[in-house]
């Protein structure tokens, strides 16, 4: 029986429903064999509210190469072989489906559910929404539920 994904991307933002996304993506990546893309947009919108500097801007950018170098070594450390991270700048309702996943040749997005507070979601619509209407791809939403710690420790 052959994959039926060979290329997974996780979508992260160090939450914590990003990080059972990325738990997921693991665990998938390992059974089938795929190769895994573990992608995070720096928002430059995160900073519109406040003075802009460079050390901000380098403070954001660094957490993000961090985060992604940390869930990278998770990864390799689980058992999947096959890993690439991917540093983004701009919208991440944007960035994930139409520049991330089509340079890698995604066949997977896997995202969490939550991020946005429920008048930004209402205003804007959340980024998991975003990405489920925009990839060319199939898409796999996963929300924190009681017990999900537990069974993700008993995965690869």
């Amino acid at each position: 029986m052959s994959a039926i994904y060979h290329t997974i991307l996780a979508a992260v933002d160090g939450s914590e429903e990003g990080y059972y996304a990325f738990r997921k993506a693991v665990s998938l990546a390992g059974k089938e064999g795929a190769e895994l893309i573990i992608c995070t947009v720096v928002d430059e919108r995160s900073y519109t509210g406040i003075e802009y500097s460079p050390a901000i801007f380098a403070g954001f950018e660094k957490y993000a190469k961090t985060l992604l170098a940390e869930y990278k070594t998770q990864a390799q450390e689980a058992g999947v072989t096959k890993v690439t991270t991917s540093l983004e700048f701009g919208s991440p309702r944007v960035k994930i489906p139409k520049s991330a996943a089509p340079k890698f040749n995604v066949d997977l997005i896997i995202a969490g559910a939550a991020g946005t507070g429920a008048v930004e979601r209402l205003i804007l619509g959340s980024v998991s929404e975003h990405i489920v209407r925009r990839a060319s791809c199939d898409v796999l939403i996963v929300r924190k539920k009681k017990g999900y710690e537990e069974a993700l420790a008993m995965t690869p």
